[in-house]
């Protein structure tokens, strides 16, 4: 049994007319009526009973059309679910993001998308900025939120990286340090201070080389830790202090911890980046677009 005999018997039996049905499918009436003799064989029953000037639906018949629009019926539905595919409204993105997210508010700006296509589905792969870098080389993730992207120069693996968030490096010690008692320092002056050491796979360690470097010193490293709040526990203990994002501490618990800005000013981005391809997939697509919709938004308000 095919699907164009189902739409051969339907026709028939809508009109009650092989000549009608037959102009209705684009075939011609004899066609049609060998078409439904050979299905009629091979199911072993007869169904539309036949005269010289009338055709009608045998009891089988009957049974067999109402049998047959359900089919076609789940046939448009699979059709319409296999479109949204096709236009990204359905499927999975596979995301690698830094552990900042939400502190630059951007997992309010995914809430909305995904409000938006409830039917694509996220999974989500944290890790530092720089190991990131080969999940999206290798296609393990599909998509990165990094915020130091400015700072790595991806060679032969080109990647479309659009700006989302700007944000400031500051200072931060415990409240007894004679820096808590300033809002912005000259870096030179801390110098000889022992600084806590993230990640060197992270872009606040980069950025940490970096300030320190255009102030005119390499800073002495001390405790070494990849989280926050093991950094902020460090630093208000008096155990040393840090450079990070100052929209991450401000989010963050900070008892006995003072923020101090310096010059000069070190800035930094999150941004959303892409493998630079010639055509993305249709679900990626709608991300990459729904972000380039936002950050026109953002710059027309």
């Amino acid at each position: 049994m095919e699907m164009y005999q189902l739409r051969y018997v339907l026709s028939v039996a809508k009109y009650q007319n092989f000549s009608r049905a037959a102009a209705e499918v684009c075939v011609t009436p004899s066609s049609l009526s060998q078409q439904i003799k050979k299905l009629e064989d091979e199911l072993g029953v007869v169904l539309f009973g036949r005269t010289t000037r009338s055709v009608h639906l045998t009891p089988a018949g009957l049974e067999f059309v109402e049998n047959a629009k359900k089919i076609m019926l789940d046939m448009v539905e699979t059709n319409n679910s296999m479109q949204k595919y096709v236009v990204g409204e359905s499927g999975q993105i596979t995301i690698g993001n830094t552990p900042a997210l939400g502190a630059y508010g951007i997992t309010s700006l995914i809430a909305t998308f995904q409000r938006t296509y409830p039917k694509i589905s996220l999974e989500f792969h944290e890790a530092e900025c720089f190991d990131l870098y080969p999940l999206i080389y290798n296609g393990k993730i599909e998509v990165a939120f990094l915020t130091a992207f400015d700072k790595h120069k991806p060679g032969k693996f080109p990647l479309d990286a659009y700006p989302l968030v700007n944000d400031e490096i500051v200072l931060i010690t415990s409240t007894s340090h004679p820096f808590a008692a300033k809002q912005v320092i000259d870096l030179r002056e801390a110098a000889q201070e022992t600084f806590i050491c993230f990640s060197k796979s992270s872009g606040l360690f980069v950025d940490t080389i970096e300030a320190c470097g255009a102030a005119g010193f390499k800073p002495k490293f001390g405790y070494d830790t990849q989280y926050t709040d093991t950094c902020l526990g460090l630093v208000a203990e008096g155990l040393g202090i840090a450079m990070i994002s100052s929209r991450t501490v401000m989010a963050a618990q900070r008892k006995n911890i003072a923020i101090v800005r310096f010059t000069p000013t070190a800035r930094r981005t999150l941004s959303v980046v892409f493998p630079k391809k010639r055509k993305l997939s249709p679900v990626l697509s709608n991300f990459k677009n729904f972000f380039i919709h936002w950050l026109q938004e953002r710059e027309y308000a």
